[in-house]
């Protein structure tokens, strides 16, 4: 009981952290993971991971430490590396598991993982900065059709929310993540259709072929996108 307010008291302690969803890769010794990072700070982060049935590509970790079971155990250290829209290249952070949980799915497998971060390097500091600035424009919910342009190529797609920044949408095809896209948005009280250009910084999968979800961060939105804004919220 102790032990479990004490864990409480340190995160109180830990700055505010962000509600994310990027895609990163955890190592612990020779092992490495795929895994989705659901909230970060400057001080840590809260990471998911599931371990397949099949692990003919992993390394076998040595079971002795983590008593049987097939992921990094608590105090373990490992180094989490990051690639987002937004970031030059990828990020490694170095950190501990401080808590952990592990249950079942039909996916295999399924752990979460606290990590205590050993330092904050400005790069960590950057990306937090960034996010929490892209989440200060509220977003409206839109629930409207439009079409989105990758490459030579256009696709039916659904905006589910946009503001200023960016735009979630939904769509039988998901473009891969960094693929640079035209959304382009039609509408009656419109002279000419809307297009506006960003880049794919995150996807979502439905598990039914390749339809999903994907979030677009703007390029460089043009004027008449605030005045669109401001119709769907009035």
């Amino acid at each position: 009981m102790e032990k479990a307010q004490n864990r409480v008291l340190q995160d109180r302690r830990r700055l505010s952290r962000l509600s994310v969803q990027m895609e990163c890769r955890l190592k612990s010794e020779d092992k490495e993971y795929g895994a989705l990072m659901l909230d970060l700070s400057q001080g840590g982060t809260l990471i998911s991971s599931t371990l397949p049935p099949s692990q003919e590509n992993l390394v076998t970790y040595n079971r002795s430490r983590d008593k049987g079971n097939d992921f990094p155990a608590e105090e373990s250290k490992i180094s989490i590396t990051l690639e987002a829209g937004s970031l030059k290249g990828p990020m490694t952070l170095s950190g501990t598991i401080k808590r952990s949980s592990i249950g079942m799915s039909e996916y295999g497998k399924v752990a979460q993982f606290g990590v205590e971060f050993e330092n904050t390097p400005l790069e960590l500091l950057r990306l937090i900065s960034k996010l929490s600035a892209r989440r200060k424009p509220s977003r409206a919910p839109a629930q409207m059709e439009c079409l989105y342009r990758l490459g030579g190529e256009e696709y039916q797609a659904r905006i589910i929310e946009l503001s200023l920044e960016s735009a979630l949408l939904y769509s039988a095809v998901v473009p891969v993540r960094k693929s640079k896209v035209f959304i382009i948005i039609e509408a009656d009280n419109m002279e000419s259709p809307l297009t506006i250009e960003g880049m794919v910084t995150r996807t979502a999968a439905s598990g039914q072929g390749e339809e999903g979800q994907f979030e677009v961060e703007f390029e460089a939105p043009p004027p008449e996108l605030r005045m669109f804004i401001n119709a769907l919220s009035a």
